[in-house]
């Protein structure tokens, strides 16, 4: 082979396998769907990725989800942990609860909100639950005016960070948000709670679907700052959830 034949098919092993780098080098491209799109620009701003979000989960039936805080504030009631279904139409929440209720401590209590009223098993069977002032009724957080999914469109000084595998198997391509929500958002869910401002990072995957939202501010008077992270396991589930 001469010499120029040898470089010339160097070349173009080089450029080959280059080119393949570049293509399973997709974690740092810009992931947000296409579809989120909505100026016509062919570009998809921080704020139309999370516009986005907010509309799959407005649309979706029904989602599986976990709420956790690993902080422990001392308040008359607070939710440490909440996981379980919430179905869209009608509105309605199965699952298990962990914090403090009434003052007096609690976990994996089963809870059942359906009909506009909640049911707990707390002493062996279920029994009409008053929910705390400050505690929003969980049948409700997909409601697309009142829902958590309102704090995405309210996020300010919206940023897009890196994105990055993920996922149960690690096979999925993540986009982190972080952003500003002002304390009348969150307000929407959480009535009593005092924070101004909370800083955000919302996570979304390469379908624009958010899985995970990390808030952290003042949640409860005097309780100092809290950080909630709420993760989105499944969606489109369809489950019914009747009084029990």
């Amino acid at each position: 082979m001469s010499f120029l034949r040898r470089t010339t098919a160097v070349a173009v092993i080089v450029l080959t396998s280059s080119l393949g780098l570049s293509a399973c080098s997709g974690d740092s491209a810009s992931t947000a769907n296409a579809a989120a799109n909505t100026d016509g620009d062919d570009t998809v701003s921080p704020q139309e990725a999370l516009a986005f979000a907010k509309t799959r989960l407005d649309e979706t039936s029904g989602v599986r989800l976990t709420l956790a805080t690993d902080d422990a504030p001392e308040a008359e009631a607070y939710l440490s942990k909440a996981s379980g279904v919430i179905t869209a139409d009608p509105p309605a929440f199965q699952g298990l609860a962990s914090g403090t209720f009434e003052g007096i401590p609690a976990s994996d209590v089963d809870i059942v909100s359906v009909g506009g009223k909640v049911y707990a098993q707390l002493f062996g069977s279920y029994q009409d639950f008053k929910l705390p002032t400050c505690v929003p009724d969980p049948a409700g957080l997909l409601a697309p005016d009142t829902g958590f999914a309102t704090v995405l469109t309210a996020a300010e000084d919206v940023s897009a960070g890196d994105p990055q595998r993920g996922g149960a198997d690690n096979d999925e391509i993540l986009t982190p948000y972080t952003a500003v929500v002002p304390g009348e958002a969150v307000q929407n869910l959480l009535p009593c709670a005092p924070g101004d401002r909370f800083d955000a990072t919302f996570t979304l995957d390469a379908d624009g679907r958010l899985q995970e939202a990390d808030l952290t501010g003042q949640f409860f008077e005097g309780a100092g700052t809290i950080t909630y992270s709420i993760t989105i396991d499944d969606y489109d589930v369809d489950q019914e959830i009747s009084k029990p």
